[in-house]
């Protein structure tokens, strides 16, 4: 892990994303970079503009300029390299931009936790830089005392695709010595037999070539309430979920296990993006083209 992206909006939990951040870039020796964006409207207004210029007597990116400056230049921050760059636009659509033509291999940042209609309308900014992200993305809600996960959840069907991607969050389990612990959670609307989730799990830690995990099985009424619950009952120090990055009507008929989760659950969550399989129509069970 050579970049780390830190998107920030100034708010508590985007404090908290910053202070997890710094942990792993002390940890792995990574560069951290703060970037703020300023939403502006699609068609904007003489007003508008002139309100982006000036706030009282303060220039405004001079004084978001000089509240990144002091992060970037605060006491914790000694040992390790930060810089610092404001944009104007659509947050999510520059932050996910950022990330991809500059290289980053992690993106930090907190989660609001938007909920009920709010969520299904508008979404949050976190969401939507989950579904674009080309890389990985750890989503932040609460203060973390002192991050070093020891026990990461791992949820998934465990079908072929799920490999893309996988290796970037084996990296990062290496880097804290943590367990992966394999997790398959069934509902009553897509049931497996235990044995034959087994298998699957099995068969993907020996071709991935896992040494510290863990298989369990675990059944609830819905995937993420068992993502969630399993990590609660097992004390575990983070959750990571892969996703599709589905949007528009696909987004909104089907949803994401995994932006739901880190939108949910209040230990850090991990997510990696990877392609939807073709699916073939009166073929049961895993399939890929």
């Amino acid at each position: 892990m050579k970049k780390i992206l830190v998107p920030t909006d100034f708010s508590d939990q985007a404090l908290y994303a910053f202070q997890v951040a710094a942990g792993i870039a002390r940890k792995s020796g990574a560069e951290l970079h703060l970037h703020h964006v300023i939403e502006a409207p699609d068609y904007p207004e003489i007003t508008d503009i002139m309100a982006y210029q000036a706030l009282g007597n303060t220039n405004v990116l001079e004084k978001i300029e000089t509240r990144l400056a002091d992060s970037a230049e605060c006491e914790e921050c000694g040992d390790i390299e930060v810089s610092y760059s404001i944009d104007f636009d659509t947050p999510y659509e520059k932050i996910a931009a950022k990330a991809r033509n500059e290289a980053f291999d992690l993106i930090v940042m907190g989660s609001h936790g938007r909920r009920g209609i709010d969520r299904l309308l508008v979404g949050s900014t976190t969401e939507k830089v989950i579904q674009h992200a080309p890389c990985l993305v750890l989503t932040i809600k609460e203060p973390v005392s002192w991050f070093a996960p020891s026990n990461i959840v791992f949820a998934s069907s465990f079908y072929g695709e799920i490999a893309q991607g996988f290796a970037a969050l084996r990296e990062f389990a290496e880097l804290y010595d943590a367990t992966l612990h394999l997790l398959k959670v069934i509902t009553r609307s897509h049931f497996e037999t235990s044995r034959y989730a087994r298998q699957l799990m099995e068969s993907f830690a020996e071709e991935q070539k896992l040494s510290n995990y863990t298989v369990n099985i675990y059944n609830d009424d819905s995937d993420e309430e068992g993502i969630v619950h399993f990590a609660r009952d097992t004390g575990a120090d983070m959750i990571c979920v892969p996703t599709h990055g589905r949007s528009g009507i696909s987004h909104l008929v089907s949803g994401s296990v995994a932006e739901s989760v880190s939108e949910h659950a209040y230990r850090p969550v991990l997510t990696y993006r990877i392609k939807p399989v073709k699916i073939e129509y009166g073929v049961i069970g895993p399939f890929r083209k």
